[in-house]
């Protein structure tokens, strides 16, 4: 039985303590400040998730607007037969050009190696960067490819030399000439080549096509405004080879050399996503709490009236009553009567008026208890009564003579003894 109980009492303790322990950890929860905290962590937690947001829209806006294009191609189509040499005019209104950033700028040819092309040897490339100062540009190559006047314009000739007249009025910002030759392949190898690889000649034609790529500009800063602004819109590539030239397409391509922080961001784009959304983040959520403090500051300034809040009053001592204090009367202003032993006056105590408290502690001094003297007298002669038995009580009418015998013989001790003291 015994262990029976042992166990009933420790399951109950366990049910109590577990009881207790949700008790607790319930009122805990639904108390006000724990409310007060809940609301306050999901609201900062949807107002950051939010800045998160926006931070990642921010990050991704500067990476576009702060990084350039690393490769931009444009096609050039040239134009035969209006010129000594063939010519081609390129937007460049697409590009994304960024300032203090170093460009390369090359031209591709891709001509068939035929024999008119393979005797020409070396020839010229000149490259003209435009800006967009003069409107003209687009309309005069048109003229100049269509024999139409162009607007506004005196009539002139339509046999007008159309690089001249495309860069005529033009603000020139940048001009570079290459030279360029297709490579050399000797005879005896060019026919050991097509024989063996005859069949894949024929299957692919342009398998007999040779990819020129002239490096024309390196390291070249574009820079917007004035008073030396470089911020090409279009351009103009004159292939100065003659109309003999066989060119089956024409590109310039335009590479950024990035460095510094735009490399790192290029190379290692997600780090710096990472990297870059957290600044933002981390700005959006100083700037909001600092906005908020500063906007709590302001509405308790403006509209708490410019009050200073009440001091916190400090927590006195609790001032212990003192006899003689308060408004109804107290034990010391009530006669009072105090009994003695035997023989003696009772003792009377008579209050002093109002304002003299100190007088009434002064001559209010304890008097010599001679009560416990009196009940010694007392017993003594009690004993020399119940020995002596002539004094004893002889029956009705002898109370008075005892009485005064007894009185005479218990003052005759008391004086005894009085003076003996």
């Amino acid at each position: 039985m015994d262990y029976i109980n042992d166990g009933v009492d420790f399951a109950k303790g366990s049910y109590n303590t577990a009881l207790g322990t949700a008790s607790t950890v319930y009122g805990a929860v639904t108390s006000k400040t724990a409310q007060r905290t809940l609301l306050k962590t999901v609201l900062f937690g949807t107002l950051s998730a939010g800045l998160f947001g926006l931070a990642c829209v921010g990050y991704l806006a500067f990476y576009h607007e702060y990084l350039p294009d690393q490769v931009f191609s444009v096609p050039v189509h040239l134009q035969y037969g209006y010129e000594l040499n063939p010519y081609g005019v390129a937007s460049l209104a697409d590009a994304n050009f960024k300032e203090y950033q170093a460009y390369d700028i090359s031209v591709t040819l891709n001509v068939p190696n035929s024999p008119t092309n393979l005797a020409k040897g070396n020839f010229m490339l000149a490259l003209h960067l435009l800006d967009d100062k003069a409107p003209s540009t687009a309309e005069k190559i048109i003229s100049a490819a269509t024999g139409a006047q162009p607007t506004g314009a005196q009539p002139r000739p339509a046999a007008t030399p159309a690089p001249r007249s495309a860069l005529d009025g033009r603000n020139v910002l940048y001009t570079s000439t290459r030279p360029a030759i297709l490579p050399y392949t000797d005879p005896l190898v060019t026919v050991a080549k097509r024989i063996l690889l005859l069949g894949y000649h024929i299957f692919v034609p342009t398998s007999e096509t040779t990819k020129l790529v002239v490096p024309m500009v390196e390291h070249l800063e574009f820079r917007s405004g004035a008073p030396r602004g470089l911020m090409p819109t279009s351009l103009v590539l004159d292939v100065q080879a003659g109309q003999t030239l066989q060119v089956y397409s024409v590109f310039v391509t335009v590479t950024a050399r990035l460095g510094g922080l735009r490399w790192f961001m290029h190379t290692w784009w997600i780090t710096s996503f990472l990297l870059g959304t957290s600044f933002f983040w981390l700005v959006e959520v100083i700037s909001l709490l600092s906005t908020a403090l500063a906007a709590k500051l302001v509405w308790g300034l403006v509209f708490g009236g410019g009050e200073t809040p009440p001091a916190v009053k400090e927590e006195q001592q609790p001032k212990v009553k003192r006899e003689g204090e308060g408004r109804g009367k107290k034990l010391e202003d009530v006669p009072m009567t105090f009994p003695t032993s035997s023989g003696q006056p009772p003792l009377r105590y008579d209050p002093e008026p109002s304002g003299h408290g100190s007088d009434v502690e002064a001559d209010f001094a304890p008097q010599p208890d001679r009560g416990g003297e009196a009940d010694v007298e007392d017993e003594e002669i009690y004993e020399e009564l119940e020995d002596d038995p002539q004094l004893r009580d002889s029956g009705i009418g002898t109370s008075y003579s005892e009485r005064d015998g007894s009185g005479s013989l218990r003052r005759r001790t008391s004086r005894g003894k009085v003076s003996g003291s």
